[in-house]
């Protein structure tokens, strides 16, 4: 067996999400566990933000981070029994659709319970929002008023497959077809990604 050779972060930085995933194991191998916090970091930096997002339109806010947690512990885990290789981004946004869709699930099979009297605004009138709660919305929002504005519906398609849905570029192009190429994907992603970026900065 070659000797495990632990690299900085930036060089971790530099590596795709195999050559990530060959370190994670090279290291669980080695038993180099502290060599291992910032490769998980990495790989797991890149898809955090978009996925909180992709979440937040379909969970409330209070739930959002924990089910993209489990999310990326589930995929981090096939990644290393094997079954995730060469698809590890496609794996999580699936992983993460199976989990909104468990959560939803356990609430609908949930006993109803009566509103208590802060939930009753008719009755109350409106509660202050808190702040976190607020730019959760805003942000939704954004995104939303983003969609909006795209008026090809392949653009459409290519922003619900890749940027908020489980397919990766080079799917993304082939489900869209009509001339569609994985650089299209990207430089659409891009575009809305900046545009989102805008509004949230206004």
């Amino acid at each position: 067996m070659a000797e495990f050779r632990e690299l900085p972060e930036h060089e971790l930085s530099g590596l795709d999400d195999d050559q990530l995933i060959s370190y994670l194991q090279a290291a669980r191998a080695a038993g180099r566990h502290e060599a291992m916090k910032p490769a998980v970091a990495v790989l797991v930096f890149g898809y955090h933000a978009i996925l909180v997002n992709r979440a937040r339109l379909k969970l409330p806010e209070s739930d959002v981070e924990d089910v993209v947690s489990e999310a990326i512990a589930s995929a981090i885990v096939s990644a290393f029994d094997g079954s995730s290789v060469g698809e590890f981004r496609s794996w999580l946004h699936t992983i993460l659709s199976r989990r909104i869709a468990d959560y939803h699930d356990a609430r609908s099979r949930r006993p109803k319970t009566a509103p208590l009297p802060g939930e009753d605004e008719e009755t109350w009138g409106h509660e202050p929002r808190t702040g976190p709660e607020g730019d959760a919305l805003f942000a939704r929002e954004c995104i939303r008023r983003a969609l909006d504005e795209l008026q090809d519906e392949r653009h459409r398609a290519v922003i619900d497959l890749y940027v908020l849905g489980p397919h990766s570029a080079g799917e993304a192009a082939r489900h869209v077809g009509d001339g569609m190429t994985e650089a299209n994907v990207h430089q659409i992603a891009s575009r809305f990604e900046r545009r989102v970026k805008e509004l949230l900065e206004r």
